[in-house]
């Protein structure tokens, strides 16, 4: 399968400050990348750098090597939303439709945009979440092939969320490819293919969110209590979390962690064992902590 991204050696420093150190990455279509890394770890900066709006300083990248015109294949939604006090909603969709040859049709795009009843009002009486679905229906227009999401569901709610990466996956469905930054982990999660942490200024971890709880080692069991100064004992438990009369124990060997617990089970109520969330890989891979 082609490669539609190819990074290889890139580097970026602002004002001496390393902000990437010698990124090496390839992707190929049909993917749901999410870019993990925590605030000032250089996420936006190597989506800018992608979308040639800034340069890098050293290394090489390339975009859809086999077009003229690669920007034609690319969809950008970044992370802050962009306001025309007086043009109207209706206005700006078929604006952007006009930058391109095969665009989307103006009724599938207002349909995603869940605007149709505010078509002709201005952008800027616009709520925040509404503004984030106009900026998802634009990044669209031109049915790219790639599409950038910087924090997208940013301002929505909850039920716009769940709708917005349903619309994702229908993408995905289609062959696209989708490249995404966000703070809702829970989020991507569900979605993503391939997770890419960056950290101290380079890709520190590439692969899919199993091969990252096969790394970090660690599954969650949680129950109620009221048994008091036990469990922080026990030999096979990495961390203990404690709220009132909640437990929360992340272990790297559930099985055994349960066999210490057996003598106590008739004490504990509400008994789950899962597997840790995306959330909690990442935090504690950012913390150099993995099974060992």
């Amino acid at each position: 399968m082609e490669n539609i991204i190819t990074v290889e050696h890139l580097s970026k420093k602002y004002n001496q400050n390393t902000i990437l150190n010698d990124i090496n990455l390839t992707i190929q279509s049909g993917q749901i990348i999410a870019l993990l890394g925590k605030n000032g770890a250089g996420k936006t900066t190597l989506i800018n750098i992608m979308l040639n709006l800034i340069s890098h300083d050293s290394g090489s990248i390339s975009i859809f090597p086999n077009s003229k015109h690669p920007k034609e294949h690319i969809g950008v939604m970044m992370q802050d939303n962009i306001t025309l006090t007086r043009i109207t909603v209706k206005e700006i969709i078929e604006l952007t439709r006009s930058y391109y040859k095969t665009p989307k049709t103006y009724q599938k795009l207002i349909e995603i945009s869940d605007l149709k009843q505010f078509e002709h009002s201005k952008m800027s009486q616009l709520s925040g979440g509404q503004k984030r679905h106009l900026a998802f229906s634009l990044a669209i227009a031109g049915d790219p092939e790639l599409l950038f999401l910087d924090e997208p569901t940013s301002g929505m709610d909850s039920k716009s969320r769940i709708d917005f990466w349903q619309e994702i996956l229908q993408l995905k469905k289609q062959g696209k490819t989708i490249f995404v930054t966000s703070h809702y982990l829970e989020e991507l999660e569900n979605v993503a293919d391939r997770i890419i942490i960056l950290k101290d200024h380079q890709i520190k971890f590439d692969d899919s969110i199993a091969q990252l709880r096969l790394l970090q080692g660690q599954s969650l069991i949680e129950f109620d209590s009221n048994i008091l100064d036990v469990f922080g004992n026990l030999t096979n438990l990495k961390k203990l979390n404690h709220f009132g009369t909640h437990y929360q124990l992340i272990t790297s060997d559930p099985e055994l962690l349960m066999q210490e617990l057996s003598p106590y089970l008739k004490g504990v109520t509400n008994l789950k064992v899962h597997q840790n969330s995306l959330d909690s890989l990442f935090n504690s891979f950012e913390e150099g902590k993995k099974n060992d």
